[in-house]
């Protein structure tokens, strides 16, 4: 069983079939199940069993498995737009905001759950991504943002093939997810790779 520590090691249980509560404790449950079991092996009956809930309320709220999977992704990428708007909202270089970007990128990553998209596109035969596409589409927005405020402040070069660099960049730093296994698993490692990145891509932009 997932071990769920509250307040004095109790597990609390919201009240209320269609609160918000009680959606955000199916999905913190789900999501737990996910890390740890992978897609495929986690089933309803699984979280069910771990929320103490009844087959009805969790179905009330999500209608299957997959759409409470990737509810679960959409909460890490919310997560990610949150800290992008605090992190960025009062810096004006297009050069920080690029390593504040990768930086963030590189705490979406470091979450169990993100390892196992692979998985959910093999076990749903998945023939396209437009799903977690769309939940990528605010992350991909932004990187446009700052190339387009990087060559309107005159720190990026007025040439850039925006939409083309944009999916580059993008493509790049969601490609940093294997770095554990060239013996780079800690924080503090990733976070100097991911710096590193911005450090090479760089020269490419600017004037």
């Amino acid at each position: 069983m997932i071990e769920i520590k509250k307040v004095g090691d109790i597990m609390s249980r919201p009240i209320g079939v269609n609160s918000e509560d009680t959606k955000q404790f199916i999905v913190d449950i789900a999501t737990k199940c996910f890390e740890q079991k992978g897609y495929s092996a986690t089933s309803m009956a699984d979280i069910k069993n771990e929320t103490n809930m009844s087959k009805g309320t969790i179905y009330y709220h999500f209608k299957n498995k997959e759409e409470l999977y990737l509810y679960c992704i959409q909460q890490v990428s919310n997560e990610f737009l949150h800290n992008w708007t605090m992190m960025s909202k009062a810096e004006h270089s297009a050069e920080k905001k690029l390593y504040i970007w990768a930086n963030l990128n590189n705490l979406v990553v470091q979450k169990p759950i993100m390892n196992t998209l692979h998985e959910y596109f093999v076990a749903t035969n998945k023939n396209n991504y437009d799903a977690v596409i769309k939940l990528y589409e605010p992350e991909f927005q932004i990187v446009k943002d700052i190339l387009v405020e990087g060559i309107e402040s005159g720190e990026f070069k007025n040439d850039l093939q925006v939409d083309d660099i944009a999916v580059l960049l993008f493509n790049f730093m969601t490609s940093l997810d294997h770095l554990d296994l060239f013996d780079y698993g800690t924080p503090q490692k990733q976070k100097k790779i991911y710096r590193l990145a911005i450090d090479l891509i760089l020269p490419g932009l600017k004037k």
